[in-house]
């Protein structure tokens, strides 16, 4: 697959604002189901967000793919099904992100950039509206997150030449994850 085309995926989850420290969503468990117009991605967490599996079902410029964004164990596994490839590098590297939405500091909203932009309701659940500024490799992007519990239902990012969003279409909170979610596959 081109590495271009993974590398645009991979930044693309990093500028969803999912975190990656552990506790980060304010309820223990749940399966997150959005939708895109470049395809679908579950998330699957548990223990407050210090396990979580990213699913990612996509169709980019004519090319499917299947990846996984695992988080766990202080590490961040991209894992391409599509290529039977894992990749382990530290937690809040490339495909994760270090920001939690549960416990903002004043030092992290002005490092970030990151202002509250009011309340909307998404999937029943109301969520505080942030807007925010990220740069990573080379792009600054300005992104928009309906956050709930600490948890993004609704990412959108504009990079100027782009715009990315995925919106909730269904979420099951206190969902029982089976542990074999967070495994890493053996290719």
């Amino acid at each position: 697959m081109n590495k271009k085309l993974i590398t645009l995926v991979l930044l693309l989850a990093s500028a969803a604002g999912l975190a990656s420290a552990q506790n980060r969503y304010g309820i223990k468990s749940g399966i997150l189901t959005q939708k895109s117009e470049m395809g679908e991605t579950t998330i699957y967490f548990d223990n407050y967000g210090a396990l979580e599996a990213e699913k990612m079902k996509m169709d980019f410029m004519g090319n499917e793919m299947e990846m996984t964004i695992l988080h766990k164990d202080g590490k961040t596994y991209m894992i391409n099904a599509t290529e039977k490839q894992v990749q382990e590098m530290p937690d809040g590297g490339m495909g994760g992100n270090s920001i939690s939405f549960l416990n903002l500091t004043d030092a992290v909203k002005s490092a970030n950039k990151i202002k509250e932009a009011g309340k909307e309701t998404i999937l029943g659940k109301e969520c505080t509206k942030y807007t925010m500024e990220a740069s990573q490799m080379g792009m600054t992007m300005t992104q928009t997150v309906w956050v709930w519990q600490g948890i993004a239902l609704k990412p959108l990012t504009d990079g100027g030449q782009f715009t990315f969003g995925n919106e909730a279409v269904k979420f099951e909170e206190n969902a029982t994850i089976p542990a074999s979610t967070f495994d890493i596959p053996k290719f």
